[in-house]
Parts: C-alpha cells; sequence; structure tokens
C-alpha cells in the first residue's frame, strides 16, 4: 500500500503543478506531494474531539465511498470523508459485507462510519461494535431510497420526532467517539421540520448535523433549501454541514458564505474527479478559479485509481467496478464517445492500460 500512496502524492503534486501553471499562480504544495495548505485558517473546526481541517467534506455515496475513493478524496483536500451507509442489523449480526464496508485504513482518517437502522438498541450495538475503527460515527436521518425507507430507516425517521431523540439519546451517552447525524430539511414541503430536528440532535448529545437541503419526498429533484438551511446554523450551537448541489468551487463559497455553515459535502460531483476537492480549496484560499486536468492526466489517474480498488479485492471484482468510473474520469474529454463501448467491456488491469494508450 506505501508503495501506491507514494504514487497517488506524485500524481496529486503533479496536479498541483498543472492548476498553478494554468491559472498562473505559486504551487500549493511541497515536493512531497502533501499540503500543508490544506489547513485553512479561519475555516478549521472541531466535531467532538476530531479536527476537521478545512470546510470541504466528501458526502458519503451508495457504491462509491469505499477504502479507495476515501484515499483520493482525503489526499485531494477533503477534511473529512464517510462511508456509504451500513446496515446497523448487518453489523449486529457480524454480516461479512456490513463488516467489510466498516474497513478503515489510516491514509483516510478522519473518518466517519455511517449505519442506519430503525431500532435504537440495534443502532446503538452497531454504533459500539464501530467505534474503534471509526474517529466519528454517524447516523443517517435522511436518505429518501425506497428500500430504506421501507425499513423505516433513513428519511423515514423524521416523521416520528420522539424516536430520533430516543435514538440519539441512547447511542451518544454509550460511545466515546463523536455521534453525528446526516438529516434532510423534513419529509415533504408540508413537513419541514428540520428545526425541530435539529434541536433534538443538539440537546440528546449529536456532536455535529449535515443537512441536505431538499426533503424526503424530493430524492435529488427539485431546488435546493439553503434557507433552511442557513436558519439552522443559526438555530443551533454545534457545527453544521451544508449538502445538496454543490458541485464547484463557486457554488461551495456561495454555499458557506449564505449559510454561514461550518462546512460543505460534495458528493455526486466528485464521481470519478476528486480534484474538485483541491480546486474547492485553492479558490477559497487564493479565490483562484476552476481546472480541467489534460487527458493525459486523467489517464494516469484512472490506471492508479484501479491499482487501488484492485489493493482492496480482487482484479476481477475490481475491474468490473471500475468500468463506471471511466466514463466518469473522462466525462467531456473529445472524441470520448468513440471509446465508451470499451470502457463496460473490459475485463482486466492490461484491458484499461490498453485503452489508455489508445486514447
Amino acid at each position: 500500500m506505501q508503495g501506491l500512496i507514494e504514487e497517488l502524492k506524485k500524481l496529486v503534486y503533479d496536479y498541483s503543478a498543472a492548476y498553478s501553471n494554468s491559472l498562473k499562480s505559486l504551487n500549493s504544495l511541497d515536493n512531497s506531494g502533501v499540503s500543508s495548505s490544506y489547513i485553512l485558517t479561519g475555516y478549521s473546526f472541531k466535531i467532538g474531539d476530531v479536527l476537521i481541517k478545512n470546510p470541504i467534506i466528501a458526502a458519503p455515496l451508495a457504491g462509491i465511498s469505499d477504502n479507495t475513493y476515501r484515499i483520493f478524496a482525503q489526499y485531494f483536500g477533503s477534511a473529512l470523508t464517510y462511508s456509504e451507509m451500513i446496515s446497523s442489523y448487518g453489523i449486529h449480526f457480524n454480516h461479512a459485507a456490513s463488516r467489510e464496508l466498516a474497513h478503515v485504513t489510516d491514509f483516510e482518517r478522519p473518518v466517519a462510519l455511517q449505519i442506519f437502522g430503525s431500532e435504537p438498541d440495534i443502532l446503538l450495538d452497531a454504533a459500539q461494535k464501530i467505534e474503534n475503527i471509526a474517529d466519528i460515527v454517524d447516523i443517517n436521518m435522511g436518505c429518501p431510497v425506497s428500500k430504506v425507507l421501507k425499513s423505516k430507516s433513513g428519511g423515514f425517521l423524521l416523521q416520528n420526532e420522539d424516536k430520533v431523540e430516543q435514538i440519539i439519546s441512547k447511542i451518544a451517552g454509550r460511545i466515546t467517539k463523536p455521534l453525528t447525524v446526516k438529516l434532510r430539511i423534513g419529509w415533504d414541503k408540508n413537513n419541514i421540520n428540520v428545526f425541530n430536528i435539529a434541536r433534538i440532535a443538539q440537546s440528546s448529545g449529536a456532536a455535529a448535523i449535515s443537512i441536505h437541503g431538499r426533503t424526503v419526498k424530493q430524492g435529488f429533484t427539485g431546488e435546493v433549501n439553503y434557507e433552511v438551511i442557513k436558519k439552522v446554523k443559526e438555530l443551533v450551537n454545534i457545527p453544521v454541514i451544508a449538502s445538496g448541489d454543490i458541485d464547484s468551487p463557486a457554488k461551495a463559497k456561495q454555499a458557506l458564505d449564505y449559510t454561514g455553515c461550518d462546512a460543505v459535502m460534495i458528493g455526486r460531483a466528485s464521481k470519478g474527479t476528486p480534484w474538485i476537492f483541491f480546486n474547492i480549496l485553492m479558490s477559497l484560499k487564493n479565490g483562484l478559479a476552476d481546472f480541467s486536468p489534460d487527458v493525459d492526466f486523467k489517464k494516469k489517474f484512472a490506471e492508479l485509481y484501479l491499482k487501488f480498488l484492485i489493493s482492496f479485492s480482487s482484479e476481477e471484482k475490481a475491474v468490473k467496478e471500475f468500468r463506471k468510473y471511466l466514463s466518469w474520469i473522462f466525462k467531456g474529454t473529445r472524441g470520448i464517445n468513440r471509446f465508451k463501448h470499451k470502457f463496460f467491456a473490459i475485463k482486466s488491469f492490461e484491458d484499461v492500460s490498453n485503452i489508455m494508450g489508445s486514447l
């Protein structure tokens, strides 16, 4: 793993150099490829006793937020990463798939392990079983996916404020790591109750909350309501993280400035493009513009990303998982449509390497 980490440091350094040359700015990294500038004065804060060194956080993404994603997010500047949702029942009953999702390396810290469920006792047991692995334990109370809602978990819980209080109170006082909660602004447009939920979370012992600015019923459609997030931030004293459609440095700064939140979460915009974290940080620090790497960088990035995936899995499984990444990585690249059919036919690292050579 250390050899791969050194390759990643070099890749990040190369990105920084290309970014700086393009924008005629000073290089922001030292020659080790690890940036002290990732700590932004005036933006750092704490969740419990965990230092969050800047306001850019990689959101939990189902099927994406694995070890590789979290490592790349960290090295490109994300101050905190999350696991994808892990079933509290899976942890409670020691299911292999859930244990695998809870695996963390030292190269991706600080990391929040996010669990979901509806039974307070099961959630408590799961939290206690993962707290020695996690830096932060997070409870998902905002997921709008139907299978999660059918289990009366995720966003379904926003309809039952008493249960929200019961869950947070039961867990917060019984684990040693900070407990956080991921929310939406309410169940639907007629039930915007995140103000009550935020008060409950704070009084019950949550160390921070993150809020996606849509209702559960909206899913990922319609406008994000940053006004509600702003009002929640004014209401509570614990850190608040804003989420929803933040896909550029300009949008990140706008969300931070308008809501007054401690941080913003970057989700779908980082799929296959974790350099967005770096771009946002440089924009906040120096007022610099956005930047997109050239195709040669993307080819090196793609091969290294796959190497990391293989290091955590079998080559066959990793390559199958990686197929979707190629379209994300090369989105917008001129002439890429001629190669897309090849992306979904790859079966080995060699296949990927050959495609990279022909791009």
